[in-house]
């Protein structure tokens, strides 16, 4: 039996994306085995009979990020290029411990790396097993934030663009980013896509119930995805009842900062493997990126198939990325990216009737197409051409 190491630059069993591969090689025949960075934080969720060795738990980066150089903060120069300088530090030594503990696993037929992140480690460790190399490139990663380390910016594409080059097949996660890619880091051919789509779920939702639309952020926060523009959606939609359930933020900060609001109410966020049953009986699902940087405005987040998957309608900021599946397929309604009013708005003047026709093409569209059974046969065929 083929086998497979799956390399992530953090927990593996909490990378939607990565648990994903690990649950489709096994239903290949292949016998994969993950191997995490340093992790901190939550601790791991059961991944079945797939073995993941891990790395110590990270110890620097916390104390680097309190004192300003681990995060995505705009800062003056200097201080944006010493954080870039740890990030490549931090990259060298990641990428030593990788190997280390890999070259203990045995020998590999393929080597699949999630993330620039892990790339180094596994070029050097399909290398040395003479396997297969696949690259996964979750996002456009030197693309990631408004005002990035020049260094680092550079290493980066420098780096991504010699190994991705060298890989035996590269994957991404949409069509767009896909031929982004491609143009960046001059690959002879595009990527190959593998949607973020959950696991297929056949539990049917439940019938809308009578009242007010519900509306529900599920995810992170971030500079691209400001807590602001869903409480300024919600005091233009009073009638529509709003839930956050937002991913490593402090509930009780959430519910101190939506205090004002009668409509909005905080949620504790759930693990990974519940976040489609966690959506069930919800009307619509929100996503609120804002064209910050060209991964923003190219993105396919996971949170949007989670909500198909689960029979929601979506309301997403008119991108590149996400605009033209939702108009495209009519699951949902689109507004103008960083107009939050806007949202608020087209919320507001939603016919509850046309809502559950968009949920009943969500959830047809998730079942028939946009599910991770679906997606699986292109990782097969770039794990065995």
């Amino acid at each position: 039996m083929p086998r497979l190491l799956l390399l992530t630059p953090s927990e593996l069993t909490r990378d939607p994306r990565a648990r994903r591969a690990a649950l489709a090689a096994r239903k290949a025949g292949l016998s994969p085995v993950g191997l995490s960075g340093q992790v901190s934080g939550a601790d791991p969720i059961e991944l079945g009979e797939v073995p993941v060795a891990r790395l110590s738990r990270e110890r620097l980066a916390p104390g680097l990020r309190a004192a300003g150089l681990g995060g995505m903060k705009r800062e003056n120069a200097l201080v944006r290029e010493a954080r870039g300088l740890y990030r490549l530090l931090r990259l060298a030594r990641l990428t030593a411990a990788l190997y280390r503990t890999g070259r203990t696993l045995g020998r590999f037929d393929v080597v699949h790396a999630n993330d620039l992140d892990t790339l180094p480690a596994a070029w050097l460790l399909a290398r040395a097993s003479r396997a297969r190399l696949v690259y996964d490139a979750h996002e456009l990663y030197a693309d990631q934030e408004p005002d990035p380390p020049r260094l680092h910016r550079a290493v980066a594409r420098a780096l991504e663009g010699v190994l991705a080059r060298r890989a035996d097949a590269v994957v991404t996660v949409s069509e767009p980013i896909a031929d982004e890619l491609r143009r960046r880091l001059r690959l002879r051919k595009a990527p190959s896509v593998v949607l973020n789509a959950p696991e297929r779920d056949d539990t049917e939702p439940p019938p809308r119930a009578d009242g007010p639309l519900r509306a529900i952020y599920q995810g992170a926060m971030g500079p691209g995805r400001p807590l602001e523009d869903l409480l300024v959606a919600a005091e233009h939609a009073s009638e529509v009842r709003f839930t956050l359930r937002v991913a490593g933020a402090d509930p009780v900060a959430l519910h101190e900062t939506a205090a004002h609001l009668p409509n909005v109410e905080v949620v504790e966020p759930v693990p990974p493997d519940r976040l489609v049953e966690a959506l069930r009986g919800y009307d619509l699902g929100l996503i609120v990126n804002r064209p910050v940087t060209r991964n923003d405005e190219l993105v396919f987040p996971n949170k949007l198939f989670e909500y198909l998957m689960a029979g929601l309608a979506v309301a997403v900021p008119r991108l590149p990325g996400m605009a033209p599946l939702v108009e495209g397929e009519r699951v949902g309604v689109t507004y103008e990216p960083g107009r939050p009013e806007l949202l608020g708005k087209a919320l507001a003047e939603l016919d509850p009737a046309a809502v559950g026709e968009m949920q009943l093409r969500a959830r047809e569209l998730a079942v028939s197409r946009l599910n991770a059974e679906a997606q699986a046969g292109v990782l097969e065929h770039v794990w065995r051409p």
